[in-house]
């Protein structure tokens, strides 16, 4: 294996980012891992999402990655910038790279569906006010969504009637939609039906700044190595990953949780 790209999220949310990293870096290896014993990151302390992120890191040093990806806006809110000035590995997040995108686009008012640790941090706000102070933001904590697109059982009444509620929590008058999170984009043929606002997710802007960041494997004709690894519910990973990613998957069930939360 060469040095592989490192991915971790809460869930099954990250797939969404590890699809868009295939589709544009095919020849890289992957190693993705889903916390789904802590599932979500989105209702825990600052604290506790330090603790947890912290031991993650440390897996995956181990398989001397080339670059970590927070696949998680929560981490990325929140402990990001702690994480990438005391480690030697490359390591980005979910945030940034859109904001500083949206900052300098055409719109004047923008939306973000996270989680409520994103969006009582004001994340989306911050980083693009940081360049653009006059492009107004709301962000709209969506406590539901992550539960219910990690919840196989939920039918489509249902999932209708949670994404209409957050609509009409969202101004009308936004001209575009930040999935906020990256379990969101599962849903998005489903919001597309629901709302002509543009939606944006923020996978594409972090895609953009990492292919002028790292060093890519050269195209060698060797099969690109996926790992995944989940800390629970091996299975329910295992479906998800063979029908977002459109394979035959095997899934690792691996022990981390000396945080309890």
């Amino acid at each position: 294996m060469n040095k592989p790209i490192c991915l971790f999220d809460s869930g099954i949310g990250g797939l969404t980012v590890l699809k868009k990293l295939l589709e544009k870096f095919p020849d890289e290896d992957y190693i993705y891992l889903a916390d789904l014993a802590r599932v979500p990151f989105g209702d825990k302390t600052k604290e506790e999402i330090n603790s947890i992120v912290n031991e993650i890191v440390k897996w995956l040093v181990k398989f001397d990655p080339k670059t970590i990806i927070m696949a998680c806006n929560t981490s990325s809110a929140l402990v990001l910038t702690e994480y990438q000035n005391k480690l030697n590995v490359p390591i980005y997040g979910m945030i940034e790279s859109c904001a500083k995108e949206i900052a300098n686009s055409k719109y004047k008012r923008i939306s973000v569906w996270a989680t409520n640790l994103v969006a009582n941090s004001a994340a989306y706000k911050k980083a693009v006010q940081k360049t653009n102070n006059s492009l107004e933001v709301e962000e709209i904590a969506c406590p539901k969504l992550v539960p219910m697109i990690e919840d196989l059982n939920y039918d489509n009444d249902e999932k209708e009637n949670i994404i209409r509620e957050y609509l009409e929590k969202t101004s009308k008058d936004s001209e575009a939609l930040i999935l906020g999170c990256t379990h969101y984009p599962i849903i998005q043929d489903k919001l597309s039906e629901l709302t002509k606002v543009h939606l944006i997710d923020p996978a594409v802007s972090l895609i953009n700044e990492f292919s002028r960041g790292v060093v890519r494997n050269a195209s060698g004709g060797a099969k690109p190595q996926i790992s995944l690894y989940t800390t629970a519910q091996a299975d329910k990973m295992r479906r998800f990953a063979n029908l977002y990613l459109c394979g035959d998957f095997k899934v690792n069930l691996i022990s981390l949780n000396t945080v309890a939360v």
